[in-house]
């Protein structure tokens, strides 16, 4: 089996994950593809596309010219840039590899929840400001005997749902695949704090706007590490202003980085991180030896076991 990594150049691989690609009977070729001239070149005759982050080249268009190919994996997780309908259609499998990430982006969810609740980076201002006394009286959260929602139940949130265990609170899950969701506006209304966890696609473009936020209970807190459009930005912006919502932790933004205009970077009752919930001490050894796995099993040839879309 002929695998093209159209991301990267060889150098851009560790050595050791390369041996153990070749040592399975594996070729892999290797290059930076800017164009559709480029994919074509490299990836002709390749069986698997593999890539990690977004590539613009990889368009609906280009999958028709590319009769070899039966797989396309993107290493990690999201999968909003890639099109999976299209690879659906024709019978290309579409595969990541999310259990790499999980561990990493449910501890930044559960940290922006902990902070959000303890105030810590308004706390730390005040304090290097020479404030010391001035939140006596505003702490408004405690998490003991509150009820989480997470929007998504996926590894991520599942995770997410372990890791909360020990503050003793209930926590409830909307989604479409799992027996057990709770209806999306019941959560809300009944949840203190809510972290979203679904991917981005045509059904959940959005999914969080005004009449969701008008849902939630007053001074509620949202925590966002899945993707920035799943949030109506504008609609955040306004139910923070109002102090509909008591505060927004997000990890991901509509547009990154947000604009130096962009509200969110001037409210006080938000915290942001740059898009790094997936980065951790772990991050290079898991990303690398998990997609030398999901290559390993591609080779059996069983694609449709192996994918997020032919299931």
């Amino acid at each position: 089996m002929k695998i093209a990594m159209i991301t990267a150049e060889e150098c851009g691989i560790p050595a050791a994950a390369l041996a153990e690609i070749r040592k399975n009977g594996l070729e892999i070729v290797c290059r930076k593809c800017r164009t559709e001239t480029d994919l074509l070149d490299t990836a002709s005759d390749a069986q698997v596309l593999w890539m990690f982050g977004p590539n613009p080249v990889v368009t609906p268009e280009v999958l028709e010219k590319l009769p070899q190919c039966r797989a396309i994996f993107r290493s990690g997780s999201g999968l909003d840039a890639l099109p999976v309908l299209r690879a659906t259609e024709l019978g290309i499998a579409v595969c990541n590899t999310p259990e790499s990430i999980a561990e990493s982006v449910a501890e930044h969810a559960v940290a922006l929840l902990l902070s959000l609740v303890r105030q810590v980076p308004q706390f730390d201002r005040e304090v290097r400001g020479g404030e010391w006394n001035s939140g006596n009286n505003r702490t408004h959260w405690h998490l003991s005997g509150r009820t989480l929602g997470l929007v998504g139940y996926g590894r991520i949130a599942r995770d997410v749902e372990r890791m909360v265990s020990g503050f003793r609170m209930r926590v409830i899950h909307f989604d479409p695949f799992s027996p057990a969701s709770t209806p999306l506006d019941e959560l809300l209304k009944e949840s203190d704090f809510v972290s979203l966890h679904c991917p981005l696609n045509e059904s959940t473009h959005h999914l969080m706007g005004t009449e969701q936020f008008k849902l939630m209970k007053p001074g509620a807190l949202l925590v966002n590490t899945s993707r920035g459009p799943v949030i109506d930005e504008a609609a955040l912006i306004a139910a923070l202003k109002s102090g509909r919502l008591g505060g927004a932790a997000l990890d991901v933004t509509t547009e990154e980085p947000p604009a130096p205009d962009n509200p969110l970077r001037q409210l006080d009752n938000v915290i942001l991180t740059p898009h790094v919930a997936a980065f951790s001490g772990d991050f290079e050894k898991n990303f690398w030896d998990c997609s030398v796995k999901k290559l390993i099993a591609l080779k059996s040839g069983n694609f449709k076991e192996e994918s997020v879309n032919l299931k």
